[in-house]
């Protein structure tokens, strides 16, 4: 805590650009700025989990620059719910967070994901991490559900891409959100297919609601990683850097909030 204030971290889903967390991350850690607790939603689980489970951010960024496609794309059977299985993903996150469960975290942390069949929002917080987030990850017809204990999970982000209210619950005095908002896809008014229609009448609904959820926070941070595709880590360095700038223009309102001594201005 910084001055009784129980610091909450709440990233948000959005694919490969979900590299722009890091950034965010890296500047909050070189201020002082340790959260208490972090909640994730799909991609924001991927890094949180990461980050919970004490994995330098550093040589997490630098890992990722070696990262390729054949390393987190294996193709599954569509009868079976979806296009990649996302096995290769799972043994990367268990690899990341050292096989950790949730109780072994340095940092508390916990995730979302969406029950198939209740249509209710599950949070994990006990279990081992990378089946937790395996769940969380599982974008809707792209991955296959995450079975459960039973349960057949997709992406936490068809109910709450950000997941403020977790934190809130747990004691969180403030919350700093990182959102990636929704990846815009080239829409043609003139000429829209079916295909198009269904895909940009999402995306507006996913805005609107991650708006929503993002307002929660006390301070927003909007990292513009656009630019990245659902599962290319090509760019990283520039989503990173992305995170990192839009974290630095935050910091005063997060200094203010936690009671932080501004630092004193440079001489000229």
């Amino acid at each position: 805590m910084i001055n009784g204030k129980k610091i909450g971290l709440c990233l948000g889903s959005g694919g490969a650009r979900g590299l722009a967390h890091i950034g965010v991350m890296q500047v909050l850690e070189e201020n002082g700025i340790v959260p208490d607790i972090i909640s994730g939603c799909s991609a924001g689980a991927i890094f949180g989990a990461v980050y919970a489970a004490g994995t330098n951010l550093y040589l997490l960024e630098k890992y990722m620059g070696t990262v390729e496609a054949r390393d987190i794309v294996d193709l599954g059977i569509p009868i079976h719910g979806g296009f990649l299985s996302g096995d290769k993903i799972e043994e990367v996150v268990l690899t990341l967070t050292h096989n950790l469960s949730f109780a072994e975290t340095k940092i508390p942390f916990l995730c979302v994901a969406t029950d198939l069949v209740t249509g209710e929002m599950q949070v994990f917080e006990e279990g081992k991490l990378h089946r937790a987030v395996r769940a969380s990850m599982a974008v809707p017809g792209v991955f296959t559900p995450a079975q459960i204990d039973g349960h057949f999970y997709v992406d936490g982000g068809v109910i709450e891409e950000l997941p403020v209210d977790v934190l809130r619950a747990r004691g969180a005095d403030v919350v700093i959100t990182s959102d990636l908002g929704i990846k815009r896809n080239f829409f043609d008014p003139e000429h829209p297919s079916p295909i198009d229609i269904l895909r940009r009448s999402s995306d507006i609904m996913q805005a609107h609601m991650t708006r929503r959820q993002a307002d929660k926070g006390d301070v927003i941070i909007r990292p513009d990683a656009s630019f990245m595709g659902l599962l290319s880590v090509s760019g990283y360095e520039e989503s990173v850097a992305a995170g990192r700038q839009t974290a630095m223009e935050a910091l005063p309102r997060i200094r203010e909030l936690l009671g932080m001594d501004l630092p004193a201005p440079a001489e000229e």
